[in-house]
Formats: C-alpha cells, sequence, structure tokens
C-alpha cells in the first residue's frame, strides 16, 4: 500500500480548498486551554481560544482581545508597576455570536484560582492581589508586588495560553464538568464542531469572526507516532505535520513537501542534580562540561540544524548574554577534575523523544570515556515528570543528568526555573540548585521596569548558572514542519504554529 501511494502521489491532488489537515502527534485528552499540557496541545488551543495578548511572527508581542498591549509609556502599567489596565477590543463576538466583555475575563481568572481545576500553571495568577472590571471594556488587575513580566504572562501567549473562556457557557467556575468542553468555543477564528476521541478533531469557521477566516475548516488527524505522520504526509492523507531530525533529509529532497524552519524558545540542556553524592561537588559538574562533545551532539543528533548554547536564555531575546562562552570539550581536563574517582551517574531521559534517546546515548559513551560509570534510564513522560508520590523521576530526584530541555515564554524571565523557591518537588528545578546571588538577580528583574536594568540582572543570573553549572547547554533548538506547498500564511512564532491561523488558505 505504502509503494503505491508513493507511485500515484504526484498525480493526485493534494488537499480540500479551503480545509487543513493537521496531523497531530498522540491523543488529544482536552480541549479546555486552562487545563491542557504540551506545547502542541497548548497551541490547537488557539484555534479557538483567544488570550488577551498574542505574540507575532516577529515574536514581539501583539494584542488579541484587548486594544493595544499595556505599557507604562501609553499608560497601560502604572509608574509604580502595581497596576495593569486592559482596554478590551469593542464588537468581538463568541462563535455563539454572544458578546465578548471583561466579565469573561474575570470568570477565566476565577477559574484557574478554582482548587478543582488542574490548571497547568496558576502561580502566577496568584501574584494577582485584584482583578476588577470597572465597566464590560476594561479589566485592571492590581499585583502584590512589582512584576516587570506580568504583561507577557498573564493573560499572555507564553509557555502557556489560558484563551479566555465563555462565561455564559459555564454554571461555575469548576469547569471540568461543563458540556462545552465537548465542543469548546471561544473569540478564535475556528470552533469545534466533532471530536471523535482517539481519532479527530474538526473546527469550522467562526461566523463572527472578523477578518473572515480563509479556511473553512481545520481537520486534527491524532496519529500514534512522527513515522505514522511522515507517511501521512507523503501519501497527501495531511497538509501539515512537525518531523523529526531523521526525517529532514528525506522530506527535503520530497519536492511535493515544503519544510519550515522554526527556531523555538528553547534550550535543550543536560541538568544535574546538585544534590546528588556525586553532583553536588562542583568539581565533577565541571568534569561533567568537559567530558560533553557537544559539537558531535549538535551534528549528529540535530543534523547541524540547530546552533550551540551557551546559556538558558536564546539570542532570540535582547537579555541574552552573547558574552559567556561554554566550557570547552576537553577529556584530558575532564579525567584531571576526578583524579582517579569514578563517580556512578545516573543519565535520565524521555524514552519516547528520540532526540533526548540518541543525546543520552552518546552523553553515555563521552563520560565513560573519562571515568564515569553511566548508566542509561530511560522513561515514558508519565513516570519521568510524575510526582514524589506516584514515582516520578525527576521530582524525586533519582538521578543525576537529566537530558532535556525548557521551553520558555514570551518573556525572558519564563525561561527562568532556577530559583530556590522553585527548587522540586514544589517547581521546575529539578537540579535542586540554590544560589543566593542569582535568587538576588532574579528579584531584581522582576522589580525593574527600566529595561537596561532588568537586562543586567538577567546577565547576573546567565553568569551564575555558567559558572556554577547546575546545568550544561547544548543546542538552541531549531524544529522543522512539513507543509502542503499549497498552504499560504503559514508564519509560526518562537513558540507556537497556530497564532494566526486565520490567515491560512489552501488551494490545491
Amino acid at each position: 500500500m505504502l509503494a503505491a501511494s508513493g507511485c500515484t502521489r504526484e498525480h493526485r491532488p493534494w488537499g480540500v480548498p479551503g480545509e487543513v489537515r493537521i496531523g497531530y502527534l498522540g491523543t488529544i485528552y482536552t480541549l479546555n486551554p486552562i487545563v491542557a499540557f504540551g506545547q502542541r496541545l497548548i497551541d490547537l488551543t488557539q484555534l479557538y481560544a483567544q488570550p488577551l495578548v498574542g505574540i507575532g511572527p516577529a515574536n514581539t508581542a501583539t494584542p488579541v482581545l484587548c486594544a493595544v498591549v499595556p505599557s507604562v509609556a501609553n499608560g497601560g502599567v502604572s509608574r509604580d508597576g502595581l497596576t495593569i489596565t486592559y482596554h478590551l477590543r469593542h464588537g468581538v463576538r463568541f462563535a455563539d455570536g454572544v458578546p465578548f466583555t471583561s466579565r469573561d475575563v474575570a470568570f477565566t481568572y476565577r477559574a484557574i484560582l478554582d482548587a478543582r481545576n488542574p490548571v497547568t500553571e496558576a502561580e502566577p495568577y496568584r501574584r494577582i492581589a485584584a482583578l476588577e472590571t470597572p465597566n464590560a471594556y476594561t479589566v485592571r488587575i492590581r499585583l502584590k508586588h512589582r512584576w516587570a513580566g506580568a504583561v507577557h504572562e498573564l493573560f499572555a501567549a507564553s509557555d502557556y495560553v489560558y484563551g479566555i473562556l465563555p462565561a455564559h457557557a459555564f454554571s461555575s467556575t469548576d469547569v471540568t464538568r461543563a458540556s462545552w468542553n465537548d465542543r469548546p468555543f471561544g473569540t478564535g477564528p475556528f470552533l469545534v464542531t466533532s471530536w471523535t476521541r482517539g481519532d479527530s478533531v474538526i473546527l469550522e469557521r467562526n461566523p463572527y469572526f472578523r477578518p473572515v477566516p480563509r479556511l473553512e475548516r481545520i481537520v486534527v488527524k491524532m496519529l500514534p507516532d512522527e513515522n505514522t505522520a511522515f507517511v501521512a504526509l507523503q501519501a497527501h492523507a495531511i497538509d501539515f505535520t512537525d518531523i523529526t531530525y531523521e526525517q529532514l533529509a528525506e522530506a527535503r529532497a520530497d519536492k511535493s513537501i515544503a519544510v519550515v524552519a522554526v527556531p523555538r524558545n528553547e534550550a535543550d540542556d543536560l541538568e544535574m542534580q546538585t544534590q546528588s553524592a556525586a553532583m553536588r561537588d562542583l568539581r565533577v559538574r565541571e568534569a561533567v562540561a568537559y567530558a560533553v562533545d557537544r559539537a558531535t551532539i549538535a551534528r549528529a543528533v540535530y543534523r547541524g540544524t540547530s546552533p550551540l548554547a551557551t546559556t538558558e536564555i536564546p539570542p532570540l531575546f535582547r537579555e541574552h548574554d552573547a558574552s559567556i562562552r561554554a566550557l570547552p570539550y576537553d577529556p584530558a581536563r575532564a579525567r584531571a577534575l576526578l583524579a582517579g574517582r569514578h563517580p556512578t551517574v545516573r543519565i535520565s531521559f524521555n524514552a519516547s523523544e528520540e532526540t533526548y534517546r540518541a543525546t543520552a546515548t552518546v552523553l553515555q559513551a563521552n563520560l565513560a570515556a573519562v571515568g564515569f560509570d553511566a548508566i542509561l534510564r530511560g522513561s515514558v513522560p508519565s513516570v519521568l515528570y510524575a510526582p514524589p508520590a506516584q514515582g516520578g523521576v525527576l521530582y524525586d530526584g533519582r538521578f543525576e543528568i537529566e537530558v532535556g530541555g525548557w521551553y520558555g515564554g514570551l518573556d525572558p524571565e519564563a525561561s527562568e526555573p532556577w530559583t530556590c523557591a522553585n527548587r522540586a518537588p514544589n517547581g521546575p528545578n529539578v537540579a535542586r540548585w540554590c544560589d543566593p546571588r542569582y535568587d538576588a538577580a532574579y528579584a531584581q528583574q522582576q522589580e525593574h521596569l527600566d529595561t537596561r536594568a532588568r537586562m543586567r540582572a538577567f546577565h547576573v543570573m546567565q553568569r551564575r548558572i555558567h559558572d556554577e553549572l547546575p546545568a550544561i547547554f547544548l543546542v538552541y533548538r531549531t524544529e522543522f514542519e512539513a507543509i502542503n506547498p499549497s498552504l499560504r500564511g503559514f508564519r509560526p512564532n518562537m513558540l507556537y504554529n497556530f497564532g494566526q491561523t486565520e490567515e491560512w488558505s489552501l488551494q490545491p
């Protein structure tokens, strides 16, 4: 069957006019934006549920449901930084025709804080002292403490996207039980008209969205893995899917496929569990840094597509400190630092992610060559990221080195999981690293509304991580999307693919 599809696909029209079929890897378990987990699922929710502030193709904040992005310059952020005022767009309607107002923002805020909802990340919203709605088109937020990154985090397209929920569609802020979850709609360009569990989600054009979306329909097909998705793309059964580094050369060689490179706000790294017996010693962490052949990993695993990383903040941000240089590959120096010791290190990684699995294999060989006893411990995501009570590897600290990465947000602060307060199991600092100088700089960047002062604080933070080595940064990841060449208007940003789907069109 595959051979036949390969022979005939060049002679068969690809796609349906006005419709795009997206290959989604895995199973969609929810369509509610405030409980969605994982970047691709979060991304999909933007098809129908919009935030107040979005992110454009140039990776800058852009108004979506607000008329302008609040700032000190335009009066939306108070001089003391404690009050943020959003002026909402007039004339916006939900997909059922009901007008969008400040009531919906207030409802979404209360739902995020409702303990009955398994919200992805509620902590930023706990920094709000009060959310007020003086009228139907004004939302005023009063913060407990000054927070420079608030506009880029709250109700914004950041590392999570809490699209505004239609308050009239729910009977309470416990949003997990409402019938809305089966066919969700919002103010976005599309609305869900069908959800066949384990198979597909169909979205139709929102009749009230302006400007009118160019597509009539989007079909999201759930596929079990990357190979199945790539075969479906080659057979022209779908119009869009992510592809792996292993598939890149074949996709580029296929003249019927367009490949789009997307630099992401993600630094892939090696995090070291600094409270374990082996990694508590800075000299051992330095030995790991000198032992890792990052250039080979970038070339062999990432196929030379992703630049070597030096800090946790990518060059996509002006806050990136370009003066920092990674420790060089120097096995002799690594052996000298170990001084005859042979530490045992467990290398943990997501066994479902081929990139991390391949990196772990190279790392094991690098470490063994200088004297480490390196053991590979791959885990499925449900075990790797689970809480300690459920046997989670990372949050329970049962590893020495984790091969992984950190996906940031719209603000460089969202690329920072390293504070003492965020030490696992209380937060994403699975390295369990705590540095008072880092924390002081982190607090300073939150307080400063001046961009230059904030940049200085970020530079201190990056330098502390470089000097203390809770992590070794490998590459700034570039991802690749393979699409039907007839798809027009596809303009991804550093976080998401589906922020501007109203601009998509397809005419085979």
